[in-house]
């Protein structure tokens, strides 16, 4: 998938965070680790998560700013993401991803999907080290915010630079912004987020709909 079918998505901005705070992966100096480390315990492997996102993307190579909006649902390494052009599911093993416009359906294995669906790629690629700086808190639709900057100590990471907003009331992350090697810039907004919500059963599997042409990659 490319930019403009969302392979880079909020939901990858919230599994980006969760791969970075649950891999331990970074040091911090002493002002931001205690808070860090109070994050990285909230975003447990056990914790479940909905929340509604907006996601913008901007570089000198785009005439203007692409944005996307949708919904998240993330529990462990299963997630679903509904926007009015695409519904994405992955029960941890394999991937759904529904072009609704095309009425085409993709199936693929998390595995395999890794070079192509940026969700696993920016885990596998947060593996890696960060160092954690506390940047003065700043303000976010009225709200004060702490603020994290994590800069890779790896030099063959993909990205040069995030930054999070975490809000000091629940230590939830409602910003993130991504600056990659190319300097894309990715923002990512998250509003109405709830932890350890009621979820469906069927939430990280997919029906295939009627009359769409299904590519098995698998």
């Amino acid at each position: 998938m490319t930019t403009r079918h969302l392979s880079i998505l909020p939901t990858a901005a919230l599994t980006v965070l969760l791969g970075i705070l649950l891999s331990g992966a970074f040091t911090a100096p002493t002002g931001a680790q205690p808070l860090a480390d109070q994050v990285r315990a909230l975003y447990g492997a056990e914790t479940t998560m909905a929340a509604r996102f907006v996601q913008t993307i901007s570089s000198e190579f785009l005439e203007m700013d692409e944005r996307y909006s949708g919904r998240v649902w993330i529990a462990g390494d299963r997630y679903r993401i509904e926007t009015g052009s695409q519904t994405i599911v992955s029960d941890g093993e394999r991937t759904w991803i529904h072009n609704h416009a095309e009425r085409q359906v993709l199936i693929n294995t998390v595995e395999d999907d890794m070079e192509d669906f940026s969700l696993t790629s920016f885990l596998g690629e947060f593996d890696s080290a960060y160092a954690i700086r506390q940047e003065a808190d700043a303000s976010l639709d009225g709200t004060r915010m702490h603020v994290l900057g994590l800069t890779p100590t790896d030099a063959f990471a993909s990205f040069k630079t995030v930054t999070m907003w975490i809000r000091p009331a629940d230590l939830a992350v409602l910003r993130m912004h991504v600056v990659d090697l190319n300097d894309v810039q990715m923002t990512f907004h998250l509003s109405d987020v709830e932890f350890n919500p009621s979820l469906a059963e069927d939430a990280f599997s997919f029906a295939i709909p009627d009359g769409v042409e299904v590519i098995d990659l698998q």
